[in-house]
């Protein structure tokens, strides 16, 4: 197995001070959730039954200690490693991310606002905002906390907006939603039989996959069910992340998140 070291080592030097294209910055969390209205339109109506049954049985997976590994290929990047994570929706994700021999490369905790992450190989505690460009610059793939959540759960919860423009096809035995905010349309594939995703998909206003997520190896639990692997890829940028899980632990009633580092022997930086 390849080391992190060449990853994290790259990402240390990628600047957090980039701006965001207009593609990226229409990706950005939608906030509110608005399936409690009333849709008198029957295909919204029925749209929005659909989010409800994806939002109920994914929820049903929670409180989430698993492991297994991941994989990060990019044009200058080609790495695998072992990564230990905890899940506690809608707010908390930590990971630990380690190399051969069981050395820690990092650390992180992630919630809604704000997030620690710890590079333990350069001895640097970042600080900051839960953005999507902080994100990107740290875990190499550029998404929104919601994105992350779900990637690192293994299940998908689906968000829709106020301002969301809605329609819905049939595919193979599959829900094809379409939720499109701004420039930006959302795709999601959910099963007729079991309401689980198996993909999503952010489209650009020319039609370009700008970002696509991918679920398979399902296990069941209760009337919900997650994925053991999961794979994201962002075409244009030829990046592609996955993460395979191998041992998962539902409903632990004690989930820590907090990253440990040597007080007083790392370099802090705060980014906004």
């Amino acid at each position: 197995m390849k080391t992190l070291f060449y990853i994290f080592l790259t990402l240390s030097l990628i600047s957090a001070g980039r701006v965001l294209s207009q593609d990226e910055q229409d990706t950005s969390q939608i906030t509110e959730d608005t399936l409690e209205t009333t849709e008198i339109d029957p295909v919204k109506a029925e749209i929005s039954r659909i989010i409800k049954e994806v939002n109920l049985r994914a929820a049903e997976i929670d409180n989430i200690i698993s492991t297994g590994e991941i994989k990060i290929k990019t044009p200058k990047i080609d790495e695998e490693g072992d990564i230990e994570i905890h899940v506690r929706k809608k707010d908390d994700l930590w990971f630990k991310i380690e190399g051969p021999l069981g050395i820690d490369a990092a650390t992180g905790h992630f919630n809604r606002d704000r997030f620690v992450f710890f590079d333990d190989l350069n001895d640097v505690v970042t600080t900051g905002s839960t953005t999507i460009l902080n994100i990107g610059t740290l875990t190499k793939i550029r998404c929104t906390f919601d994105d992350m959540m779900n990637a690192f759960s293994g299940t998908v919860r689906i968000r829709k907006g106020k301002k969301d423009i809605l329609d819905m096809s049939e595919e193979s035995g599959q829900y094809v939603l379409s939720l499109k905010r701004g420039t930006i349309t959302r795709k999601y594939w959910v099963s007729s039989s079991d309401y689980s995703v198996s993909k999503y998909i952010y489209l650009s206003s020319k039609g370009q996959t700008l970002i696509s997520f991918e679920f398979s190896n399902f296990s069941g639990h209760g009337t919900g069910s997650y994925a053991r692997r999961i794979e994201i890829r962002r075409p244009k940028q030829n990046e592609y992340f996955r993460i395979t899980l191998e041992n998962v632990s539902l409903g632990q009633s004690y989930l820590d998140f907090k990253v440990d580092y040597p007080y007083g022997d790392v370099k802090m930086r705060t980014w906004k």
